[in-house]
């Protein structure tokens, strides 16, 4: 009965701990509104401002490295594509020719003749 006594015991006094830690935390911002409704209009459109821009200019280099990124990988895509194709369609056409020449020099004239 005591063991059950003592973790009821610590189970109050940690709920205590947490709450009171809540209620610091809820007291520091409660002060930093109060600090701010207390500065001049001016004050606070210019803390408003100056915050708005800090955000904004980070929310900018994000999205400026995502799309410097979207931007190479499509690059490197298109010449990976160019790179791919166009030689091996250079090759392709180049060994058809070849092969194409060959069949027709081994040809019998009178089949040649039928092609032609």
């Amino acid at each position: 009965m005591q063991f059950v006594h003592a973790v009821l015991s610590l189970h109050i006094a940690q709920n205590s701990q947490i709450s009171q830690t809540s209620q610091t935390v809820r007291s520091g911002f409660d002060q930093f509104v109060l600090w701010y409704g207390n500065l001049p209009q001016l004050a606070q459109t210019a803390i408003t401002v100056v915050v708005g821009a800090i955000v904004a200019y980070l929310v900018f280099r994000i999205v400026a490295r995502l799309v410097k990124g979207l931007v190479t990988a499509v690059i490197a895509a298109i010449l990976a594509f160019l790179i791919s194709t166009v030689p091996g369609n250079l090759l392709l056409s180049s060994a058809f020719d070849r092969i194409q020449q060959e069949v027709t020099t081994h040809l019998p004239s009178g089949i040649k003749d039928q092609l032609g």
